[in-house]
């Protein structure tokens, strides 16, 4: 009969002598706790890498779908400042289009970034006064734009007529 070294509970090792099927039984035992043991400290370095490179994991109590919801509103939000950023940029574009190049500054920034007039005035390395001035004649002219391009629809609906 075969002899198997069996580790107790307690830390203590005995030699037992077992049957044939046991011995075998308890061979395959060890090895798929080996593999146990060699799955763990494969993960645990796992980890160790991904701390390394900065990953938090979660909490274990955590639920996986709170931040699965979580990271697609961060996404989502990302992209709604994206496509705002984009309009901001093509809006400027526009009024640099039409505008001189400072009254297209002065005008974007107090506009549409909502940053005072005397902000404006130290940026740009003006008086509050010129900032001033500047985004009236921006809102004159822009006006003006408004007013003409109205009157050529106008016109092109009288030439054309209106499509329905």
């Amino acid at each position: 009969m075969p002899l198997i070294t069996y580790e107790f509970a307690d830390g203590h090792s005995e030699e037992i002598e077992v049957s044939c099927e046991v011995a075998q039984t308890y061979a395959q035992i060890l090895k798929y706790e080996k593999r146990i043991k060699r799955q763990d400290k494969d993960r645990l370095k796992s980890l160790e890498k991904l701390a390394e490179k900065g990953f938090d994991p979660p909490a274990p109590n955590t639920d996986v779908f709170e931040i699965w919801e979580k990271q697609k509103q961060e996404k989502a939000e990302l992209k709604q400042e994206h496509v705002r950023k984009k309009k901001l940029a093509r809006r400027k574009k526009q009024l640099e289009d039409t505008l001189t190049t400072r009254q297209a500054q002065a005008y974007f920034l107090f506009q549409y970034l909502k940053i005072k007039k005397v902000e404006i005035a130290k940026s740009i390395g003006i008086t509050e006064g010129a900032v001033r001035k500047l985004i009236l004649k921006a809102q004159a002219n822009l006006e003006k734009q408004r007013v003409e391009n109205e009157q050529a629809l106008l016109l092109l609906n009288a030439i054309f007529g209106t499509r329905s």
